[in-house]
């Protein structure tokens, strides 16, 4: 079973109306103080039956509770061009 079909049986099967399948990536930058910054960021899938341009979100969240995130879109590529990433400075 694919991402997609095991989001549309939860929704089905446990009546939920918002299913998410969620990737987490540990990422490593440098602020604009020049100082190492540990950054998680989460892509949120919502599967291929929603809106195409609501499909995926990204919350981006440092160790010291600083949060970048952005409008939902349709594509990965999308997604992450439009984060703003300055909030995390």
């Amino acid at each position: 079973m694919n991402t997609g079909e095991v989001i549309s049986e939860l929704k089905k099967r446990a009546n939920f109306f918002e299913v998410y399948h969620k990737t987490n990536f540990e990422c490593i930058r440098t602020d604009k103080n020049g100082r190492t910054q540990t950054v998680e960021v989460s892509i949120f899938d919502a599967g291929p039956d929603v809106n195409p341009q609501l499909r995926y979100h990204c919350v981006a969240k440092t160790e010291d509770g600083k949060m970048a995130t952005g409008n939902p879109e349709s594509s990965i590529d999308m997604l992450l061009l439009h984060v703003h990433w300055n909030n995390l400075d």
